[in-house]
């Protein structure tokens, strides 16, 4: 014959692993929960920790490795050089901000001017970890 506590243990199991559940689910809440601004941070190309320098016309400035510089509706950042290559990214604001555009220019090209979107530009000296860079 089936005794009573043979037909419990079902239930038993189902509501003990229903409770360690949700004591998982609350203990998750309040003590492994990762701050959602982790996640959430700005874009390398939209972080505006320290105001950045607009380029006019026929003026040079100096950026360092991955800063950058805003012209007109456009952002210039300086990546480095590899191979004799001058290594840059170029961001269309009103495009796509998030989205650089890569751009490898032989310096012996980017010294004599170069062409990047709708501006010119001239390398003034350049080293891996500094660029100065003039808009004509």
């Amino acid at each position: 014959m089936n005794d009573f506590s043979e037909q419990k243990w079902p239930a038993v199991i189902f509501f003990a692993t229903c409770g360690l559940f949700f004591f998982g689910c609350v203990w998750y809440l309040w003590a492994g929960a990762t701050n959602p601004e982790y996640y959430w941070q700005p874009s390398e190309a939209l972080s505006l920790e320290s105001p950045e320098p607009f380029l006019a016309k026929d003026e040079c400035v100096l950026l360092t490795k991955n800063k950058g510089v805003r012209v007109n509706g456009a952002r210039v950042v300086y990546r480095g050089s590899r191979n004799g290559a001058l290594l840059l990214d170029l961001y269309v604001l009103q495009l796509d901000p998030h989205y650089g555009y890569p751009h490898k220019i032989e310096e012996s090209q980017a010294r004599k001017g170069f062409r990047m979107g709708e501006e010119h530009y001239k390398v003034l000296a350049a080293s891996d970890a500094k660029i100065s860079l003039q808009r004509l």
